[in-house]
C-alpha cells in the first residue's frame, strides 16, 4: 500500500525561485535596468506561488516539488534532470560551434559552460562510479 502523507515542505522548491529571482533583479539593478529588474522579481514571484500551490498537491511532481518523495520519484527526478542536463549540454554545445563559426574562433562563454559540463561530468562519472 502506498503512503498518502505529504512528506517534505513546500519551501524546498520556492526558496530557491525566490533567491535566484531576487539575485538576478538586484544585478539588473545594480547594472542601471530598474525596470527589467522589477519584471524579473515579478516573474519570478510568480513561478514561485505556481510552486508553492503545485507542491502542496498531490501526485508524483507535487512530492518532488516538496522534496518529500519516495524511491520511485526519486527515480522520476533524477531521469527528468538527466534529460534537461543533456538537453541543455546540447544547446551550449551547438552554441559554442556558432560563436566560433561566427567569431572565427572564439566559443565565448558557452565554451566556458561547455569546459564545465565536461570536466564537472567526468568527475561526477568517476566519483559515481567509485562509491557504486
Amino acid at each position: 500500500m502506498r503512503d498518502t502523507s505529504k512528506k517534505g515542505h513546500r519551501a524546498v522548491s520556492v526558496a530557491p525561485l525566490l533567491i535566484i529571482g531576487g539575485a538576478l533583479a538586484a544585478a539588473f539593478w545594480i547594472g542601471g535596468h530598474p525596470a527589467i529588474a522589477t519584471i524579473v522579481i515579478a516573474i519570478y514571484a510568480v513561478f514561485a506561488v505556481v510552486a508553492f500551490v503545485w507542491g502542496g498537491g498531490g501526485g508524483d511532481v507535487a512530492a518532488i516539488l516538496r522534496g518529500g518523495s519516495d524511491e520511485r520519484q526519486h527515480d522520476i527526478d533524477l531521469r527528468a534532470t538527466a534529460v534537461a542536463g543533456t538537453v541543455t549540454a546540447l544547446f551550449t554545445i551547438v552554441a559554442a560551434i556558432v560563436d566560433v563559426a561566427r567569431t572565427g574562433g572564439d566559443p565565448g562563454a558557452y565554451g566556458v559552460v561547455c569546459l564545465v559540463f565536461g570536466i564537472s561530468y567526468g568527475v561526477a562519472l568517476a566519483v559515481v562510479r567509485r562509491r557504486t
